[in-house]
């Protein structure tokens, strides 16, 4: 099947675009089926118990507590604890040998889309979670099983504790330690800009790898345990208010020396490749945003009346809906096509449609005349891809929705309003949108040994204005994505 055809597959929704990609990965129509009745049934709880609540979460936000613990309001909370707990949607996305149902990148890319439709914030409350189980089930070790038992059961919720003031993209700047002593690691250090950071009581710590009093390398470590670990406060941000980003303190915090991830003084180059998956959340968070604002903003050009018609029948308004609904199946074919690669490459094989390699033989007779670098950097090219363009894109689709609503969309208990606040943040973090191009242009290296790729973006049918400003913005990605 030709490139081409994912931008229509990508048009007739999210469903569509799952479907294709996960029969690829030769998933079963039982398997896909089972995983769209979830996504009924999520999207179900969001209509009814999150939708009527969002501008009351807005609000009230996030608040430490006398026992500085984080606590969300009581309602986000009821519908967290229906999604993870009643319905275990972490299962999904645990191997089958360890438990769950073994859902892979794509079937978390289709879920995001879903939850962005609704809150922004939510989807980070529930989805940081999948970051570390992730890194619990592909360095498994047994002493994880009831670790993961507890998120299957919706006990547990997650936080990743890498950011520090001194270290934002560039991780291996981190100054916090992870020092071994005797049978434990003993973590110390300040984190910033930590997601469900005093709220989740299960994380993943990085710092430096102390051994004897003499640095070597960095170290991941699974903390599973409160004691020590203080949310010195909230950040008071411009968007995504509900979901708790916090400054957190780790103080002579002990973890037994099992809960190293990877290997000792290995953490940030092994967990590097694993952030790709919540640099794709990123790309969904853009999906699902664009897809609501497309809906408020059409939905409200139909209803206001001015010069006695709707203004939808303006030019000027026409052709801002028309481009936001032509750039939306397209973000969706970069998250999806991103998610794709990342289960590929996970799996040793060449993360792409290779024009003319069909199945698993093709990808992985590519794969092995490919070095190892060259494929992780194929599989970055796509996930950074993908984030860097609806990161981006997102952002002026957003300026263009609230256009349409006129003095109204400057008005915070409109729903666009909301939604334009939420995106800011998603060219900034997992990674700002400058970082990204820099590693495109990196990785276009490993492409320049496919002499058949051509980027998606030329499958395309023209281009949107949208894609248009993001090369007047970033002019060497240029034919590269």
């Amino acid at each position: 099947m030709l490139m081409a055809t994912i931008e229509s597959i990508a048009a007739e929704g999210g469903s569509e675009i799952l479907r294709h990609y996960a029969q690829k990965l030769k998933f079963s129509d039982e398997q896909i089926d089972t995983f769209l009745a979830v996504l009924d049934t999520v999207d179900e709880i969001l209509e009814k118990k999150a939708r009527p609540h969002i501008f009351e979460w807005e609000e009230e936000g996030a608040r430490i507590d006398e026992d500085n613990n984080v606590q969300l309001p009581a309602t986000m909370q009821a519908v967290l604890d229906e999604i993870t707990k009643d319905n275990q949607i972490y299962s999904l996305f645990i191997p089958e040998e360890m438990g769950g149902f073994g859902y892979t990148q794509v079937f978390q890319a289709a879920l995001s889309e879903k939850f962005c439709q609704y809150d922004i914030s939510l989807h980070i409350s529930t989805f940081i979670s999948l970051s570390v189980i992730e890194a619990l089930t592909v360095y498994y070790k047994e002493n994880f099983d009831p670790i993961l038992n507890d998120f299957i059961e919706g006990k547990s919720t997650g936080y990743v504790a890498f950011t520090e003031p001194q270290a934002g993209s560039n991780l291996e700047n981190v100054k916090s330690t992870a020092e071994l002593d005797g049978d434990e690691y003993v973590l110390n250090g300040t984190k910033i800009f930590i997601s469900n950071g005093g709220h989740a009581n299960v994380g993943l710590f990085l710092g430096k790898n102390i051994v004897d009093g003499k640095e070597d390398g960095t170290n991941v470590v699974l903390v599973n345990t409160r004691e020590g670990v203080n949310a010195e406060r909230l950040e008071d941000k411009s968007g995504i208010h509900v979901n708790p980003t916090a400054q957190l303190h780790f103080d002579n915090v002990r973890v037994p020396k099992e809960n190293i991830i990877s290997k000792a003084g290995q953490g940030y180059r092994k967990v590097l490749e694993r952030l790709m998956g919540m640099r794709l959340g990123v790309s969904m968070q853009g999906t699902g945003a664009a897809i609501r604002a497309y809906e408020l903003a059409s939905q409200y050009a139909e209803e206001r009346v001015q010069f006695g018609k709707p203004i939808g029948e303006f030019d000027g308004v026409a052709r801002k809906l028309k481009n936001i609904g032509k750039t939306i199946p397209r973000m969706r074919a970069y998250a999806f096509q991103a998610g794709f690669a990342l289960d590929r490459y996970y799996k040793g094989y060449i993360p792409a449609e290779i024009p003319g390699a069909t199945g698993d033989a093709s990808e992985r007779m590519a794969a092995d005349s490919l070095p190892g670098v060259a494929r992780g950097g194929i599989a970055h090219y796509y996930v950074s891809s993908a984030k860097l363009y609806n990161s981006e894109v997102v952002q002026n689709i957003l300026y263009d929705a609230s256009q349409i609503f006129g003095g109204s969309g400057f008005i915070k208990e409109y729903e666009i309003n909301k939604i334009l606040r939420d995106v800011r943040v998603l060219s900034v973090y997992e990674g700002t949108s400058e970082i990204h191009e820099f590693l495109i242009s990196r990785a276009s290296q490993a492409l320049n040994l496919l002499p058949k790729f051509q980027p998606l973006s030329a499958q395309f049918e023209g281009s949107t204005i949208y894609e248009d400003f993001l090369l007047q913005r970033f002019p060497g990605l240029q034919g590269k994505i």
